[in-house]
């Protein structure tokens, strides 16, 4: 497959976006809806065997725009659909009986879309609009159970989900006016905004789950249906990841400031993750603080390549290898909670056991699994920083390390003794693809590029050592919690509640006098009365803005109702489609 068509790549592109307007046509929506799985395979086929250099220009849609395959692309490709596939497939079986599953899969096919095109995406325009439609398609993901702890998730998702994209469209604003071109390739040139940088930094970092803009991970995937957690943490999470490449001039400057500051950020949500998600009585919550930590180790690599350019190619393989090695254990563990709930017999729960077990060994770095690779990647590239940050990120990785035990330790304990729920023990076809993703995490790292040239570093006594002892620290201390939690009277999740800096902001916003109710004024009484006391016109004010509240909170329902939202989200599309095809002319 050495010359692609075009045709493929913009096949890989748009058919999750053709099957999402094909379920507007009802007499076609139950194939549709058996077949949203596939709309993933054309990407998979790049991802595997797609050619780095691929490329495909649409002239009519936008001046310039342009989808194109190149390595690192490949790679985010490949796991990236593999995870879509999976999780579409498992999705038929979780959702049969779900009476509004028509909207899930519209949203997870315009999630899909965008998750691809940010992927493929060659130009500014592409990416960011590809961004914007991945992170509103998913909103309706969280909110898709309805009930008010998908309503509170969906919100605080969305507000940071649109904080997030205006920050990312100030940055490339900047970014484009400072490099004269719209082409991603060619925005650098060894110059750099610094306004940009800082807005970028913030931006992608809210979609990764960077520290103190972490706080909606762990509130999304709880309310969110199993397999769009799978796609929300292995896949999605990762766009901030690809947006930092993309557009950080990473390998072509140095710029220690942001360096310094990722590794910093990346270690305090490594360790905020396990302090928080230890104590946590959901799994999939525990697991969301597991990609927060995961994520805050990949930020480190990154740190050292925005401190050490010249060494940028080698923290880039490990950056990849460590991002397949998070996307894949963190898919099959979330796909494992539903198969978890639907284990019967004493075999089916032997089966779920081993299968959980193998992606949480990996997470946890166990010598001669991904885990154990990817870290031994990223450890490679300490040498690269001064000898004080060195020693110091040789030491914390490593406790990091033990930190991810830890939270595999409770994930399992949380969802092994769980009973059968009916609903998805009813659920067919959850077995097979949960089973592929679990394949795929044992195998899948070790066939990315520059993988295996990884291997002779870790197969010495030294090497099997420093992978060990973190993950027998992390047990010990997992079995040390489960002794001294005998002691304790109250759930110490009352102290660090899931969305920990969110809800406590939450809370805080809670507390403000903004609805404080005020004495009925008489008709005969001038609303401008110059003799009102400032206390007056303040409570006064006070009820006008919880009046407007509540008129918005029944506007939000009446919009939020499928009709209506459905012909805004179609209304949007095409103006946006709209605006792309007037700025060619």
């Amino acid at each position: 497959m050495s010359n692609v068509p075009a045709w493929f790549i913009l096949l890989a592109a748009a058919a999750p976006l053709a099957l999402a307007l094909l379920l507007g046509v009802r007499s076609w929506r139950p194939i549709v809806l058996r077949a949203v799985p596939l709309a993933a395979l054309p990407a998979l086929g790049m991802g595997v065997w797609g050619p780095v250099g691929a490329k495909a220009g649409l002239p009519w849609l936008v001046q310039h725009t342009v989808l194109e395959l190149d390595a690192v692309g490949r790679v985010f490709l490949g796991f990236t659909s593999v995870l879509w596939f999976v999780s579409g497939w498992y999705a038929r079986g979780y959702l049969a009986k779900d009476p509004d599953r028509a909207r899930f899969f519209l949203f997870f096919l315009l999630a899909m879309a965008g998750n691809f095109n940010v992927i493929l995406a060659g130009d500014v325009p592409t990416f960011y609009a590809a961004f914007a439609m991945m992170g509103l398609a998913s909103a309706g993901l969280v909110f898709h159970r309805g009930d008010a702890e998908a309503a509170q998730a969906g919100r605080i998702y969305l507000v940071l989900a649109m904080v997030g994209e205006v920050l990312v469209l100030t940055g490339l604003l900047f970014l484009v006016v400072a490099g004269g071109t719209t082409q991603i390739a060619e925005l650098h040139r060894g110059e750099f905004s610094r306004p940009a940088l800082l807005l970028l930094l913030a931006g992608f970092g809210i979609k990764a789950g960077a520290l103190t803009l972490h706080f909606w991970l762990p509130l999304a995937h709880p309310a969110a249906p199993v397999p769009a957690s799978a796609v929300l943490s292995g896949a999605m999470i990762k766009a901030g990841l690809l947006g930092w490449i993309r557009f950080l001039p990473l390998g072509e400057v140095a710029i220690p400031g942001c360096g310094y500051t990722l590794i910093s950020a990346g270690l305090g949500a490594a360790f905020l993750g396990t302090f928080v998600g230890v104590v946590q009585t959901n799994a999939k919550t525990v697991l969301a603080y597991s990609s927060i930590s995961q994520m805050g180790i990949i930020m480190t690599g990154l740190g050292i390549g925005a401190v050490r350019p010249e060494a940028w190619p080698a923290i880039q393989t490990a950056v990849l290898v460590y991002a397949t090695h998070h996307a894949l254990a963190k898919g099959a563990l979330f796909l494992g909670v539903g198969r978890a709930h639907a284990a019967r017999t004493r075999w089916q729960r032997i089966e779920v056991r081993v299968g959980l077990l193998l992606p949480a060994l990996a997470l946890a770095g166990a010598p001669f699994t991904s885990g154990a690779l990817a870290k031994t990647a990223m450890k490679v590239n300490l040498v690269f920083l001064p000898e004080g940050w060195a020693l110091a990120l040789g030491l914390l990785l490593p406790l990091a390390a033990a930190g991810t035990t830890l939270k595999m330790a409770r994930f399992l304990w949380l969802i092994w003794p769980q009973p059968v729920h009916a609903a998805e023990a009813a659920a067919p076809g959850l077995r097979a693809p949960w089973m592929v993703l679990v394949s795929a995490t044992l195998v899948g790292v070790w066939l990315l590029p520059g993988a295996l040239e990884v291997l002779p570093l870790k197969l010495s006594p030294e090497k099997l050592w420093d992978a060990m002892w973190p993950l027998l620290l992390g047990a010990a201390l997992a079995a040390l919690g489960a002794w001294l939690r005998r002691w304790l009277s109250r759930d110490p999740s009352h102290w660090l509640p899931a969305g920990d800096l969110g809800v406590l902001i939450e809370r805080l916003l809670a507390r403000l006098p903004l609805g404080a109710p005020i004495e009925a004024r008489s008709h005969g009484e001038h609303e401008s009365d110059p003799d009102e006391s400032s206390a007056q016109k303040a409570s006064r004010w006070s009820m006008r803005l919880k009046r407007a509240g509540e008129e918005l909170v029944r506007i939000e329902a009446h919009l939020r109702s499928w009709p209506v939202a459905g012909a805004l989200w179609l209304l949007l599309m095409a103006l946006l489609i709209g605006l792309l095809a007037a700025s060619n002319h």
